[in-house]
């Protein structure tokens, strides 16, 4: 019995040792943290890379802890963040913290902006091209970029906020890819009568480099007038970087079978009736009505934005087109000789859009024996119709006046008398009636003008560049 105690002792003494060494070698372990990375880009959200691990000396192996983290970064601003980092294990508990900064080291985008055909003349001062400058942080940094110049390189630098930098560099480019504008003097397009005097106007060439380069135009080709046709003359200059311009005029000669103008050859029983001043809102109607009697006449048109499109109908019904004024103002059309071509260069124009052709028929505003443009310039209508044959246009005023145009107003009946007995009156000349299309009390005149025409043996035609002119004596 008092073994059995003993060994009873012995046993609870052991299992106390026991229990006791084991309780002490569990509590021999330590519990790491470590924060693998610190530093961290800006604008890029990242997972904070912490590792936590419990090891001791009775561990076969460590033990992967979930750590838990508090506090919070901004990934998008630069700066120092505090994270506190807790791990546990068994009955330990540990804490430390770490600093986090999130930073800015990514440099600025910065690009030379370059325009398309842009060059710099030799000798020439380069103009700024542009730049832009953009910052992953900092935005548009445009305003930052400081310009240096050594010579002809030019170089740009910009740093950010953070203190990072871009450079780029430009070198200019000196460069003369323009050749000279040649402007001709006069038309482009003209038409002679066959031997009439060709008169070279000549041209003006400005280069961009140079200036002015007209006495180095060299002009080509010539013109004969004895020989019916196309003629060119072609006009060339080269500026001092060797950059050629051509340009050409077209003169087109042609054959007239008796002189213009000659009353005296001009024989048979034709009508010409033509109208001023339109197109109106009543053409459409007087074309119908010549439509009808298939007769062609002859418009001679001014500029009216309202209507412009009528003068293409008139051209497609086969009448004939000619130049009047593109600005019926006398102060304006006749205020001098370059004003009067301006005036009738910009009524060309308006005929070559509508029709897809110049006309070389015209009538003065007031007839080539006007005397309002003594008013302005003396002498101007002898040098004007004088200029017009020699660049191979063809005016014309009238024999038969159908008074629609004066100050009293008339009726139709008395447009109609005007002009039959005007008619009449001529005894089988050529008869060149003038109306305007703008009076709808005249047109309304015309259908029975053309009934009465007919009944009467008389061949209506539209104006062309060998009928009679039936020119007035010119008075300034």
């Amino acid at each position: 019995m008092k073994k059995v105690l003993i060994s009873l002792i012995c046993l609870a003494v052991a299992a106390t040792a026991f229990w006791g060494i084991r309780k002490y070698r569990d509590n021999q372990f330590g519990i790491s943290i470590t924060l693998q990375q610190s530093e961290f880009p800006v604008g890029k959200s990242v997972e904070i890379p912490v590792t936590a691990l419990a090891t001791g000396v009775y561990e076969e192996k460590a033990v992967t802890l979930v750590p838990e983290i508090g506090g919070s970064v901004d990934w998008n601003k630069v700066g120092q963040y505090t994270l506190t980092v807790t791990a546990r294990y068994k009955k330990k508990v540990k804490t430390e913290n770490f600093t986090v900064t999130v930073t800015d080291k990514e440099a600025p985008v910065l690009t030379l902006k370059t325009k398309e055909g842009y060059f710099t003349l030799p000798g020439g001062t380069y103009e700024e091209e542009g730049y832009t400058a953009v910052d992953n942080y900092d935005g548009d940094i445009t305003d930052r970029v400081e310009l240096t110049r050594d010579g002809d390189t030019i170089r740009y630098s910009v740093t950010d906020a953070s203190g990072n930098t871009s450079t780029a560099e430009r070198t200019i480019v000196y460069s003369d890819p323009l050749a000279p504008v040649i402007t001709l003097n006069g038309e482009s397009e003209m038409t002679i009568m066959r031997r009439k005097p060709y008169l070279e106007e000549g041209a003006t060439a400005v280069d961009n480099y140079d200036g002015d380069v007209t006495e180095q135009i060299v002009i080509s080709g010539g013109v004969d007038t004895s020989v019916v046709g196309e003629h060119m003359v072609t006009y060339t200059v080269k500026d001092s970087s060797g950059n050629k311009a051509t340009a050409v005029r077209y003169i087109h000669v042609i054959e007239s079978d008796r002189p213009i103008g000659d009353e005296e050859e001009a024989k048979g029983k034709v009508i010409y009736l033509t109208f001023d001043d339109g197109p109106s809102p009543y053409t459409r109607q007087l074309l119908d009505v010549l439509d009808k009697y298939n007769v062609k006449a002859t418009f001679f048109v001014v500029y009216n934005k309202n209507f412009v499109d009528m003068i293409g109908e008139e051209f497609r019904r086969g009448h004939s087109v000619g130049v009047h004024a593109y600005n019926h103002d006398y102060s304006v059309v006749y205020k001098s000789e370059a004003a009067y071509w301006e005036d009738f260069e910009k009524m060309q124009a308006v005929i070559k859009e509508q029709t897809g052709q110049r006309t070389n028929l015209l009538r003065f505003p007031g007839g080539s024996s006007n005397t309002v443009s003594r008013k302005y310039e003396k002498g101007l209508m002898t040098k004007l119709a004088k200029q017009m044959g020699e660049k191979g246009y063809f005016y014309f005023d009238w024999n038969v006046l159908s008074g629609d145009a004066e100050a009293k107003p008339i009726s139709t009946d008395e447009v109609f008398k005007n002009v039959t007995k005007g008619i009449e009156g001529l005894k089988g000349r050529p008869a060149v009636v003038l109306q305007h299309d703008i009076k709808k009390f005249s047109l309304d005149a015309v259908e029975r003008i053309i009934q009465w025409g007919l009944e009467n043996g008389y061949t209506f035609l539209p104006l062309d560049e060998t009928s009679f002119g039936a020119h007035h004596g010119i008075n300034n």
